[in-house]
């Protein structure tokens, strides 16, 4: 029970991160002055983004969250 609230938790921060991610984006092509430079950002940002949310997923998901409430509580 206690891991489901967690992951529901953990969903809402990622799709916080996601839309924030596509505001950012949206903005670097919307108000950026060079299209040189902003090919390069936005390739740069994008790269990044993904692998900070990939390690961020995986890192997440190798917690033993069970064994953790368990040392909590009891």
């Amino acid at each position: 029970m206690a891991s489901l609230i967690i992951l529901a938790l953990y969903a809402i921060i990622l799709l916080m991160y996601i839309i924030t991610s596509f505001f950012v984006v949206y903005h670097m092509v919307k108000y950026s002055i060079a299209s040189e430079v902003k090919t390069v950002m936005l390739i740069f940002f994008i790269v990044i983004s993904a692998g900070l949310l990939l390690s961020n997923i995986v890192l997440f998901f190798s917690i033993d969250w069970n064994g953790l409430f368990l040392k909590i509580i009891g």
